[in-house]
């Protein structure tokens, strides 16, 4: 991957030559459309293919003035010819043939970036095409669009909830991700686009039932975007301009948890993190769309996950995992959910009761669009208008119909706005364009448009993402936190203290690390860190978060060995950075005993794998048992073959190294023999075609991997086959 020094580098240089080149021949500049390239906010709108069809809502009747950038949705990724989704749950339960803009079938390998709907993404003739032009339908008409609005960029946004079936078997191998990386480029390159935008719903879990899935989602979705940013660095070089690398990420704990959004925050240009989709039908409770705060009442009433499912706390999730607050492009709804046959409730409003009946929508059951809401709903036709002030949304209730209505306005607009800008956001984020107040075949609705809402807002009724007076973000970051002290330990907890950082706003809490990875986020100076292991030396740092989400510099490391395990018959010390080891020393991380092969000092044996520094030996309380069975199991593994040497490891490893020794010498002797045999274990680096055995059973490994606690091979088969 291109540094980022290096790529600022380029992108100067690249701007310098267009300020010259254009400065001698450029008209005067345009007032209403101003370039929006300097500018301070995002303001991205999806615009589904499908808004051509029945909602008659087409590329050509979009207000290019209030958008920075626009997310066409989207496109699908061909696997053995075809593309869709099959599964029964979806909305489209299909698959095509694989085509090109010409709607030809083509061959092209796995993870190819296609067209999701060639006809209308480029087949169909709006006025203006020829009947010889290769390239028509929508993408033609957003071309036409940037040449209205120059400042406007257009992203071809790839999979969405129904075509994510295939990414994670896209993201699993490298050939793979090098095939998506590089038809990316070419997508963009073809369609004059600026940009590629994954909506990938969801690695590791979440999405269709029928979607593919893997516990290595997590790293995998990391490594995908590396190697698309790597051919997006490149193509720039050549064609002289920037691309767009940005993602739409879920707002819930759980997709903090199964993604390394830190590091992906580095990668991309932004993140579109989809605030909405908190409730919905699929509840049998009314509740909220996207609440912008928590409200109690919702937890009281027994709403799922209410005290975690809404804007604020999906934001902060993401900054708690290291994205940048100027990253972040908040995603706000231009439509709304309902549900029948609520109860009116103690206030007879209809909030937070159950349902039972039949939801009115404008295209589809449940979802309304905002301009159909604004036309036929708000204080009309029996239904009334309330504010809840906690989550700040409004909501409608009829009575009579006993219809709840969860939606946002121009006032919960508002506030989200002002919440982008108090928290130093990078802009907002609609879905979609098409719902908003037009007149439609469903709805006549000449109010306020909620696009114009966001963008004079966040302009300050200037040109679009153009910031103003007042609304410069805060960029200054906390001091770091000092004197960062263990103020008791255990064998597997330690207790943090610190003192308090200052910042130019306020601090509003804290980040801890254990080995440079964030365990946890508090708001006092003081943490305990549990889930450790005995007699093992952790590496320690904390760092202080402000409200704009930026974060200080680390705190002095502080290195903390925990407290020996009661009854552990270890008496191997623990591992340190600081101590320089030779050939045959051992030392204990995480519970551990490895051996080193060589002089090391600083390497962290668990980092080490299978052609490293260290060897593993097995768990500690094994004591030197352990390094028999495995030495002798790792050399007999290397002459005669990774099955010979684990049971070799574990027969003569005996009393003294058993199992862990055969388990860890079959891994580490030379794989060139056959699969490596033994007790599965964690920490061990594992080859395709390596054999282990676990709780009775022989399995084969499918991927390599470094294994963890949590991926034992009966919980994973994407990464072990059970051996017939």
């Amino acid at each position: 991957m291109v540094s980022f020094t290096r790529r600022w580098s380029i992108r100067m240089m690249l701007t310098a030559m267009l300020i010259a080149v254009v400065g001698a021949f450029a008209p005067p500049a345009f007032t209403e459309e101003a370039s929006a390239q300097n500018s301070s906010y995002k303001i991205v709108g999806y615009y589904p293919g499908w808004a051509a069809y029945g909602r008659s809502y087409n590329v050509a009747d979009i207000d290019g003035s209030n958008l920075t950038h626009i997310n066409y949705a989207f496109a699908d990724i061909c696997w053995n010819g075809i593309h869709g989704n099959p599964d029964p749950t979806g909305p489209n339960p299909q698959t095509w043939s694989c085509q090109n803009e010409a709607g030809q079938a083509i061959n092209v390998p796995n993870g190819t970036i296609v067209l999701g709907d060639p006809w209308i993404d480029t087949g169909k003739s709006f006025p203006g095409d020829t009947w010889d032009q290769p390239i028509k339908g929508n993408l033609n008409q957003l071309i036409k669009l940037k040449q209205q609005y120059p400042h406007l960029k257009t992203i071809i946004s790839v999979g969405g909830w129904t075509w994510s079936n295939r990414f994670s078997d896209v993201a699993a191998t490298d050939a793979t991700r090098k095939v998506f990386a590089k038809s990316a480029v070419d997508f963009i390159r073809k369609y004059q686009m600026d940009g590629v935008d994954l909506d990938w719903e969801y690695p590791v879990s979440g999405g269709l039932a029928g979607n593919s899935y893997r516990p290595a989602d997590k790293q995998n979705h990391t490594l995908l975007l590396q190697e698309v940013r790597k051919e997006l660095d490149a193509a720039e070089i050549t064609d002289g301009k920037e691309y767009s690398l940005t993602i739409a990420s879920g707002a819930s704990p759980t997709y903090a948890a199964n993604n390394e959004l830190g590091q992906i925050g580095q990668i991309v240009d932004w993140i579109n993190i989809m605030t909405y989709d908190f409730n919905g039908g699929w509840s049998t409770q009314s509740a909220h769309n996207a609440p912008l705060y928590l409200d109690s009442a919702a937890a009281s009433a027994g709403i799922p996950n209410a005290s975690t499912f809404y804007t604020a706390a999906g934001v902060q999730g993401h900054l708690d995992a290291g994205v940048p607050a100027n990253k972040i492009v908040l995603g706000l709804p231009i439509y709304g959910r309902s549900w029948g046959g609520c109860a009116a409730g103690p206030n007879a409003n209809g909030q937070y009761q159950q349902c039972s009946g039949t939801a009115p929508g404008t295209w589809e059951g449940g979802v309304l669009d905002y301009g159909d809401i604004a036309a036929n709903y708000v204080n009309k036709n029996g239904y009334v208008r309330y504010w809840n002030d906690a989550a700040k949304v409004p909501y409608l209730y009829n009575p009579s119909s006993k219809v709840f209505i969860s939606y946002d306005d121009a006032e919960s607009f508002l506030h989200k706005i002002n919440y982008i800008k108090s928290t130093g956001l990078g802009g907002g984020m609609v879905w979609e364009l098409s719902s908003d107040c037009r007149v439609s075949s469903k709805y006549s609705c000449s109010g306020t448009k909620l696009m114009d809402v966001l963008a004079d807002e966040l302009n300050n009724g200037g040109t679009p993402g153009g910031g103003g007076p007042g609304t410069t973000p805060d960029t200054t970051a906390p001091s770091a936190p000092a004197g960062l002290t263990a103020s008791g330990k255990t064998s597997t907890s330690v207790t943090l203290s610190w003192s308090a950082s200052t910042d130019n706003v306020g601090v509003t809490g804290y980040q801890v690390f254990k080995n440079g990875a964030l365990v946890a986020s508090v708001t006092s100076t003081t943490a305990t860190i549990s889930d450790l292991s005995g007699n093992t030396t952790y590496t320690f740092t904390v760092k202080a978060r402000d409200m704009a989400g930026n974060l200080s510099a680390s705190s002095a490391a502080l290195n903390v060995t925990t407290e020996q395990v009661s009854g552990s018959s270890c008496t191997v010390a623990a591992w340190s950075a600081a101590v320089a080891y030779t050939g045959g020393q051992q030392a204990v991380y995480n519970g551990t005993i490895y051996e080193a092969k060589w002089w090391t000092q600083g390497d962290r044996p668990d980092q080490s794998g299978q052609w490293g520094v260290w060897k593993t030996i097995g768990p500690c309380s094994t004591g030197t048992g352990s390094n028999t069975g495995g030495n002798t199991g790792g050399s007999t593994g290397g002459d005669t073959g990774g099955n010979t040497g684990g049971d070799t490891g574990g027969s003569t490893g005996g009393s003294t190294g058993g199992n862990t020794g055969g388990n860890t010498g079959g891994s580490n002797g030379d794989n060139s023999g056959g699969a490596a045999a033994g007790v599965w274990a964690p920490g061990v680096s594992y080859q395709a075609g390596n054999e282990v055995s676990y709780s009775g059973k022989s399995y084969i490994c499918l991927q390599s991997h470094t294994s963890l606690a949590g991926w034992e091979p009966n919980t994973t088969p994407a990464l072990w086959k059970l051996k017939a």
